[in-house]
This record gives C-alpha cells, structure tokens and sequence, in this order.
C-alpha cells in the first residue's frame, strides 16, 4: 500500500513534490506496493520526456488543472503498463492532448482516442474522475494507453505482443471463444459485473476494458472470470489482487488514511508533512548507481549490516524454535494419522467441500451487492452511477447527459433518498437544491434560472410544502403559505 514502512528516497529525476500529485490524485497509487512503486516512479521521467504534450484552449468556466501534476499522474498510469513488460510497447507513442470537456467526431461522443499513428487524446474531466475514483472500471487513461499497447503489432484486435509464438497462439484461441461468451453474457439482463459492456462495441476494446478491470477490481475479475485474469496476468506479469494481501491493511486506502498510518509509524512525519516538503532529505538518500528494482534488496542488506548481531541472535533461535515445533508437529500429525478412521476423514472432507460451497455463494452475493454501478450511453460515457451496500443505493447517485455534463447528484442512505439533491445546468451551474429526509422533502429547497438569480424559496415541513416564494424575472416576488398557495389550495 503505497510507501509506508519507511521514508524512501525518489528514484533519479522524479520530483517529491510529484508524489503529493500521485497520492491526491490517482487512487490506484496509494494501494500500490512499495517496491512496484519504486520501479514505475523510475520509468516517469523518461515517459514524460519522450512525449509531446499539447493542451486544447481552456474556455468557459471549466478551470484547467496544473499542467505538471496532469502530465506526472497520466505518466505514472501509462508507465505501470508497461513496467514489467517493455518500453518497445509505448515505443511509437509521442502525443498526448488533453482537451477541456468531451472529444466529439461524427460517430458521437467520446472520452478519449487513441490512433495507431502514435498520439491520444483525452477529456480532462473524464481523466481526472477515472484516475480519483480507481474502482469502477472507468480509467481513460489506463484505457487508452492498452490500446497504444496493442497497437504495437500491426492489428489492432486486442491481442498484445508476446515474445512468445506459442503463448500468442493460446492467447489467440482463448481471445475467441471468450469474446463471444463476454458479448453473451450481456445480452442477458443481469450482464458481467466484471468487464463493463463497452468491451462488447468490437473485439479492439476487449483488452482496454479487461485491463481496466485487472487493475481497478482485480478481485471481482479474478473471482468472475478467472481465465481472463490469468491472461491479464501473463501479459501485465503482475497480479493486483495480491496487493493487498501482502500488508496489513485494506486494499483501498484514502489519502486521509495514508496520512494517518504515517502520522503514527513515522516520527519524522505530521498530518501536515508532504513529501515536496521533505524534498532535500529523500532526494539526498537514493544509493548512487541502484536502480529502483534492486533498492528494496540494497535497503534490505544495509539494514541486515547495521542490525548483524541481533538478527542472527533472533534467526538462530527462531530457527531451533521452528524446528522444534516441526518434530512436535509431524510426531503429533504421525499418532493422528494412525488414530483416524476412514470415516472421519470422509465426513471432514464433505463437511469441508460444504463449508467452501457456502462462503463461494456468500462471497458470490457480497461482490454483486457491494459494488459500484456504473450505466451507460450506447457510446460507453457514463449515465448514471451509484454504489450498492448489501444491495441498496448508499452515498452519492450522479446523472450525466451523453454530452459528459454532470446534471444530477442526490445522496441516498440505505435504499432511501436521505440529504441533498442538487440539479445542474449544462454549464455546471446550480439549477436546484433540496434535501430529503427518508424519501421526503425537508427543509429549504431553492431554485436558479441559467443567468444564475434566484427563481424560487420553498419550506418543507413533515413532507409537506408549507411556504413557496416565487422570484419573477422583473424583479417581484409573492409568497405563498400552507393556507393559500399559487395553486388557489
């Protein structure tokens, strides 16, 4: 989970301050492990020199962001691709181009592209929600950069290059027949839960979504559609779900978390510490002439030779501990085994397969039920997107139009509509707020027309409406009460 056992140096030419950009704003690099981190840290600089980036003019309202903190998290995010594979993947990449709201061609509305000719374009928006949320399978980024990936071989079919002609060959069979059963599935109602139905458009963006899948819920693909991890696995050589698995903590980590956990475990380290702000003492410690795949095993052996005595002092008696411990067990395993009947061993085999079957069902239904939904235009922009707890809507539900524009936002809790509702116009500006309290209005509930004056002031009182102010656009305004309302009520 990102870097938390100690203060590790930045690898040459990456920036500390780069690392307050990645850990506010890319949620996939906070649940990263260290040593993996380390060694996507160290392609960064590279990435960022080799490409051409370009801006689309910033108009309007919309705020465009700080130019080096898009460039590093784009960076990192295209980098992790291709960190265990080979920069000949990205080799024919040179631009990138981020544009202020949705890109727009004939066939309707998009995201982002990516062109065989070496260049990607991108909505800002769109690449900011994917990189901030890092669980519901909708990262532009890490999209677009698996189809620069397979655009390296002359087809674009979503089949990557392997160095191996016998593995392509797998890969090639297994792509066929589960492509289909991909695009099956979705046509029943229920759908996949692992892989989002934009993969099923053509065959070039099944590899892009599974690669979204691999990364953002690794478990869900892995549990749903375990073949397909296994080859995202091959290709990636990497496995995400173990992430988690190797450190105390869950797999998903907030930056407030991560602050947290430092706080406590480092005493150089205070909620309001930043890594830029540490800048002369991280970038001062990187041992000359290590790369950042070696420094996990050059930190290891230098605190091995500071702590010699000691450690071999704790091994040796550890050691005597385990074996001791190992001839108790295989002489206690050795009478059990003689001691057993057959028939216990049957009975704690079915009882065994019993347990199993439940808590695969159990897992089953918890992953279906907790989880982010994500609906969608026919083009693969988001529509509506809510998360389920225990099968009801939880937290915040958001409405898009297929344009990209936010128009929606209401708060739920438990199943029910609980806190506020917002409605935006299309240019982001605020059209109505409200509150509810278990599926009831409450409160003060206020209106906006477009050029952004008031349009009306409600009261709610118990469900019921009991004042409502009308503005007009001359500048009058009337009140009406529970007891005589513009509807003559």
């Amino acid at each position: 989970m990102a870097i938390f056992s100690h203060m590790a140096p930045v690898p040459p030419g990456f920036k500390p301050k780069w690392r307050d950009y990645l850990e506010e704003h890319v949620a996939l690099y906070r649940r990263m492990p260290e040593e993996l981190t380390l060694c996507v840290e160290e392609l960064v600089p590279w990435f960022m020199k080799k490409v051409t980036w370009k801006w689309e003019p910033w108009t309007g309202r919309k705020r465009k962001p700080d130019e080096e903190m898009a460039k590093v998290c784009v960076s990192f995010l295209a980098c992790l691709l291709i960190v265990n594979r080979s920069k000949k993947d990205l080799a024919h990449f040179h631009t990138f181009v981020f544009h202020p709201a949705s890109l727009k061609d004939e066939k309707g509305t998009w995201a982002g592209w990516a062109s065989p000719r070496g260049y990607i374009e991108q909505s800002w928006p769109s690449t900011l929600r994917g990189m901030q949320d890092g669980e519901d399978n909708h990262c532009t980024t890490i999209h677009e950069f698996a189809h620069m990936i397979d655009f390296r071989t002359t087809a674009t079919d979503s089949i990557p290059h392997f160095d191996s002609t016998s593995a392509l060959k797998e890969y090639r069979a297994f792509l066929e027949s589960e492509y289909v059963d991909i695009c099956k599935a979705w046509e029943k109602a229920s759908g996949c839960a692992a892989i989002r139905k934009y993969a099923t458009t053509e065959k070039s963006e099944f590899l892009t979504c599974a690669t979204e899948s691999f990364f953002e819920n690794s478990e869900r693909l892995k549990f749903l559609r375990p073949q397909v991890y296994r080859w995202m696995q091959r290709i990636y050589k990497m496995d995400p779900h173990q992430w988690a698995e190797h450190h105390q903590w869950a797999e998903r980590v907030s930056l407030g978390e991560l602050k947290n956990i430092r706080n406590y475990q480092w005493d150089q380290w205070d909620f309001k510490t930043t890594w830029d702000s540490k800048r002369s003492h991280t970038e001062l410690l990187w041992p000359h002439g290590i790369s950042a795949k070696d420094y996990p095993a050059w930190n290891a052996a230098e605190e091995e030779r500071r702590q010699d005595e000691e450690r071999a002092r704790i091994e040796r008696e550890a050691r005597e501990a385990a074996e001791r411990a190992a001839r108790e067990r295989k002489e206690k395993k050795e009478r059990e085994r003689k001691e057993r009947e057959e028939r216990e061993k049957r009975l704690e085999k079915e009882e065994r397969e019993r347990r199993e079957e439940a808590e695969r069902k159990r897992r089953e239904r918890y992953l279906l039920n907790n989880r982010t939904v994500i609906v969608e235009y026919p083009n693969g922009m988001p529509q509506l997107k809510y998360k389920l707890v225990d099968g009801q809507r939880e937290g915040l539900v958001q409405r898009w139009d297929e344009q990209g524009n936010l128009r929606e936002e209401t708060e739920y809790s438990y199943g029910q509509k609980q806190g506020r509702v917002t409605y935006y116009y299309t240019d982001g500006q605020k059209e109505l707020e409200g509150y509810h309290i278990l599926n009831r209005r409450a409160g003060v509930w206020q209106g906006w027309h477009e050029d952004g004056s008031q349009s009306f002031r409600s009261e709610y009182r118990e469900g019921e409406l009991y004042r409502w102010k009308q503005y007009r656009h001359d500048g009058t305004n009337q009140t009406y009460s529970r007891a005589k309302n513009r509807f003559g009520r």
